[in-house]
């Protein structure tokens, strides 16, 4: 603690001092100390006040801010030597993408002008963001399908005829072992939309129970009658670290993410599931079901409405 010394105090001061110390019951160096607490009170600086405008454009700057810098960390972009953050050349090139000023973006991230919808709804599509998160705060940066027994409007959307890509992206590590995340690709512009099945089965040599077999056997007769015409490759996706929690990543992370070599393997298991193959032990005691998904031929007429495969 520093000291503090003072000469020639006047006498009369001394013994108000003094005084007030025995008022007080305090030590003269105790009352010293609280006189001198008491009048060199810190600053407290007062925050301007916003309006609701004000905080909003302020709230949305800080999202987009997020938002580009997650693109540049997740390497959106796949460059080497990458920047951690979105600075001046990466807004250029994300302005570039949005047909779009450098200078607005980074008005926009610094909360002096507003982040008009249009450029909200580009931003969505371009980057395969939630715009209702970028505006408002709703839902998550990176849109998630829960696909759940719901698979088919993902893997066919009514009305598209676009020749999509899927990658199967299996967990193979951790808590979350047997966790499938599916990547639908648009071939001509890239843009991904990520699904994922976390309760209804998994695949691993533990993760069901019969009516999860039964789902999954749903799913893969699925794939292998309506998909068949798909480009489909499947991979192993490692976490980082054991601990790992998969819902701190999924839409928090653009999809682009999930394709990182460092974390992921080229694997065979999809194609082994769709021709009757056991990739490790998943279906012992169901050999059956391999059999039937073995013996149906790839695009065959089979009916399967509702993830239910009928005789």
């Amino acid at each position: 603690m520093a000291k503090i010394q003072a000469r020639n105090v006047d006498d009369a001061l001394y013994q108000r001092i003094e005084q007030s110390a025995m008022k007080n019951e305090r030590s003269l160096e105790g009352e010293i100390r609280t006189a001198l607490r008491e009048y060199y009170q810190p600053v407290v600086s007062q925050e301007p006040v916003m309006s609701e405008r004000e905080r909003w454009q302020h709230e949305t700057g800080k999202r987009l801010k997020w938002l580009f810098d997650r693109l540049i960390e997740d390497n959106y972009y796949r460059t080497s030597g990458r920047a951690n953050k979105a600075g001046v050349p990466e807004l250029v090139q994300l302005a570039r993408q949005l047909d779009t000023s450098p200078g607005l973006l980074m008005d926009i991230m610094e909360g002096s002008e507003e982040l008009p919808f249009n450029l909200a709804d580009a931003i969505a599509e371009n980057f395969d963001a939630g715009a209702g998160w970028l505006l408002g705060g709703r839902g998550e940066p990176f849109p998630t399908v829960n696909l759940g027994m719901d698979y088919h409007e993902f893997f066919l959307p009514p009305g598209d005829d676009t020749n999509y890509i899927f990658e199967f992206i299996r967990i193979s590590k951790g808590r979350h072992e047997g966790t499938l995340l599916c990547l639908r690709i648009h071939p001509a512009t890239g843009r991904m939309l990520l699904g994922v099945v976390t309760a209804e089965f998994k695949l691993c040599n533990d993760g069901n129970g019969g009516t999860g077999r039964g789902k999954l056997l749903a799913f893969l007769l699925f794939i292998k009658e309506s998909c068949a015409h798909r480009g489909m490759n499947s991979f192993d996706w490692e976490p980082d670290e054991s601990g790992f929690d998969f819902w701190s990543v999924v839409g928090q992370h653009h999809p682009v993410w999930f394709q990182d070599f460092r974390r992921r393997n080229t694997a065979g298991w999809l194609q082994q599931l769709l021709t009757g193959q056991d990739p490790d032990g998943w279906f012992k005691g169901w050999e059956g079901d391999l059999e039937k998904i073995g013996d149906m031929p790839f695009g065959n007429a089979s009916k399967v409405a509702g993830g239910v495969v009928s005789e």
